[in-house]
C-alpha cells in the first residue's frame, strides 16, 4: 500500500476535504516538474501536500534551491520535507508576495468559493498587488494561479494543475485575460475525466503552462491518459490557436474538446423570453428542510412551513402537479421548508435552540439573515431546470406552484411570453434544444455538468416567433403528457426550423 493510501486511511475524509487534498499522480507531477523547474535555480510549490513535486524535481535536478508552503502540519508529519527543499507551514495566499521564482509548479487546493476563509481580504490583497478584480465566486485554485504568475521571474516557467472548468466559467474570466493579454499562457493539457486521476473529486482536470517567453498563441492538447504525458511535446500541439483568437470571456470547451460548432438557425438570447435564477438557499438543508415525520418528531405545526421540493431525485416525471406533490408528502418525502419570521411557540424556540447548539445561526448564509432563521423570500416560478445533472438537461413544468431549493434553478417567463409557457417548456424538453443550452455548461468530471444561471440566460434558443400557429399547438398538446415517444415528436418539428 503507498503512502498516500495509508495517509488516507488515517486521517479524516472532512479535514482532507476542507483542505481540497488531492494527490497528484505520479507521471502528472513528473511532466510538470521536468518542463517548468528545467533550467531554474529556485522553485516554489505554493500547496506542498505529499511533496510529490519537489521530489520529482530534486531527482531530475540537483541543486535546485526549493521553498513551498503547506498549511496542514499533519500531512507535513506524515509525509515529511522533500530534501533540500525548505517549507513555510503558512497561508500561501497571505505570505511572500515580493518573493520571485523560476519555477513554480503546484496542484492548488480544489476549494469552492464558499469554503475560501477570508475571501473578501484574500481578494482585496489579490487586487492591491496585482490589480486584477476577482469575482466573489472565485475558487480557490484560481487565486493560488493568479499570485503564482505574479511571483514568476522573468524567465520563469509556471505548470499548474487545475480544473478544466474553470476555462469555461465566468469567474474564470479575468485569470484567462491576464493569461493572454499578458502572453503568458503558452500550453493547455486537458486530461481524461474518466481516468481516475483525483479518487473522490468530482472534477474534470489540466495542465496549464505558463511562462513570460514570446509567444504568438496557446496549443491546446487533449490525451487519453495520465502516461500520455511521458512523450508529450509542449512545442507540437495538436491545436494552435493565436492570441487575437481566444477570447477570454467565451468558454474554451471547443479548443480543449475539439467541439463542433454547428450553425443552428432561428434563435435567439434566452434572456429575451425568460429570466433564469436560482432556487431557494438555506445554508443549512438539514436543518431548514422537513419531512412530515420529522415535522411531528419536533411537535411543529404546519403552519411553520412552505411547500418546497428540497431534492431533484424526487421530482421524476417532467410535470409536478398538486397531486404529485401531494403524493410527494404522503410518501414522507422532505418537501417542507422552515419559513418562520419569530420563534414564539415553545416547539419553535426548542427547535431554534437546537440550530443554536449546533453553530446554524454561524453558518455564512444564516448569519446574514435577521433573525437567523429566517427564509429568504422567492415567488414559485413556473418552470424549473436541475442546476446539476448527468446526460441531458431536467426541466420540470411547475404546476404545483411549489418553491424549489438550489438544485433546481427558477425559469421565470417574460410577461409578454406567458401565454407562450407550456410552448417554452415544450421547447426546453427537446433534445435539440438542450444540446443548444449545454453549450453554456461546466464539466465537473464523471459526466456531470452544471450550470449556473447565467449560463442559461446568456445561451440561445430556438425562436418561438417562426413556429406556425399549428406547430405550436401540436408542441404545447404533446408536452402535456412527455413520454420519450412524444418528446421525440417534439423535437422533430424543432429540428425542421434549427437545422
Amino acid at each position: 500500500m503507498d503512502e498516500e493510501r495509508r495517509y488516507e486511511e488515517r486521517t479524516d475524509p472532512a479535514h482532507r476535504k476542507a483542505l481540497g487534498q488531492y494527490f497528484t499522480p505520479r507521471p502528472v507531477a513528473a511532466f510538470m516538474a521536468a518542463w517548468a523547474c528545467e533550467g531554474a535555480s529556485s522553485a516554489l510549490d505554493p500547496a506542498v501536500g505529499n511533496g510529490v513535486f519537489f521530489r520529482a524535481a530534486g531527482g531530475m535536478y540537483p541543486g535546485l534551491s526549493m521553498a513551498g508552503y503547506e498549511i496542514d502540519g499533519d500531512i507535513l508529519s506524515f509525509f515529511g520535507v522533500p530534501e533540500g527543499a525548505v517549507i513555510r507551514q503558512d497561508d500561501y495566499l497571505k505570505s511572500g508576495w515580493e518573493e520571485k521564482f523560476d519555477a513554480i509548479v503546484c496542484n492548488p487546493p480544489y476549494n469552492r468559493f464558499q469554503n475560501v476563509p477570508d475571501r473578501e481580504a484574500v481578494l482585496a490583497d489579490i487586487e492591491a498587488h496585482t490589480g486584477l478584480r476577482l469575482s466573489g465566486y472565485t475558487n480557490l485554485h484560481a487565486m493560488f494561479l493568479v499570485k503564482s504568475l505574479h511571483q514568476l521571474t522573468e524567465r520563469g516557467r509556471l505548470a499548474y494543475i487545475v480544473p478544466s472548468e474553470f476555462l469555461n466559467s465566468r469567474y474564470g474570466t479575468p485569470v484567462k485575460r491576464l493569461l493572454t493579454e499578458g502572453r503568458l499562457l503558452r500550453t493547455v493539457i486537458d486530461l481524461p475525466d474518466d481516468a481516475g486521476l483525483f479518487p473522490g473529486a468530482v472534477t474534470t482536470c489540466c495542465v496549464l503552462l505558463a511562462d513570460r517567453a514570446p509567444k504568438e498563441g496557446v496549443g491546446f492538447f487533449s490525451l487519453p491518459s495520465a502516461e500520455a504525458l511521458a512523450g508529450l511535446d509542449p512545442n507540437a500541439p495538436p491545436l494552435f490557436v493565436r492570441y487575437g483568437d481566444l477570447s477570454p470571456s467565451e468558454k474554451w470547451r471547443r479548443y480543449l474538446r475539439r467541439e463542433e460548432e454547428i450553425p443552428y438557425r432561428n434563435l435567439r438570447p434566452v434572456s429575451e423570453v425568460c429570466r433564469v435564477s436560482r432556487g431557494i438557499a438555506t445554508g443549512a438543508n438539514g436543518f431548514f428542510c422537513f419531512s412530515r415525520s420529522k415535522m411531528e418528531r419536533y411537535g411543529l405545526p404546519e403552519g411553520c412551513f412552505t411547500p418546497c421540493v428540497c431534492r431533484s431525485a424526487d421530482i421524476e416525471t417532467p410535470v409536478l402537479t398538486a397531486e404529485g406533490f401531494a403524493a410527494l408528502d404522503r410518501a414522507d418525502r422532505t418537501v417542507w421548508l422552515m419559513d418562520i419570521s419569530e420563534a414564539e411557540e415553545p416547539a419553535v424556540e426548542a427547535y431554534v435552540r437546537l440550530g443554536e447548539s449546533l453553530g446554524i445561526h454561524r453558518r455564512y448564509l444564516p448569519s446574514k439573515r435577521r433573525p437567523w432563521y429566517a427564509m429568504e423570500r422567492k415567488p414559485a416560478a413556473p418552470i424549473w431546470v436541475c442546476s446539476a445533472g448527468r446526460g441531458g438537461m431536467k426541466f420540470v413544468r411547475n404546476l404545483a406552484g411549489v418553491s424549489a431549493l438550489t438544485t433546481f434553478h427558477s425559469v421565470f417567463v417574460r410577461e409578454e411570453f406567458a401565454a407562450d409557457t407550456d410552448l417554452l417548456f415544450a421547447l426546453f424538453l427537446t433534445p435539440t434544444t438542450q444540446v443548444i443550452l449545454r453549450r453554456g455548461r461546466k464539466e465537473l468530471g464523471n459526466g456531470l455538468e452544471k450550470f449556473q444561471p447565467n449560463d442559461l440566460n446568456e445561451a440561445s434558443m430556438p425562436d418561438l416567433d417562426v413556429i406556425t400557429p399549428q406547430e405550436r399547438e401540436r408542441l404545447t398538446e404533446l408536452a402535456a403528457d412527455p413520454t420519450p415517444e412524444r418528446i421525440a415528436a417534439m423535437d422533430r418539428i424543432v429540428q425542421r426550423y434549427v437545422t
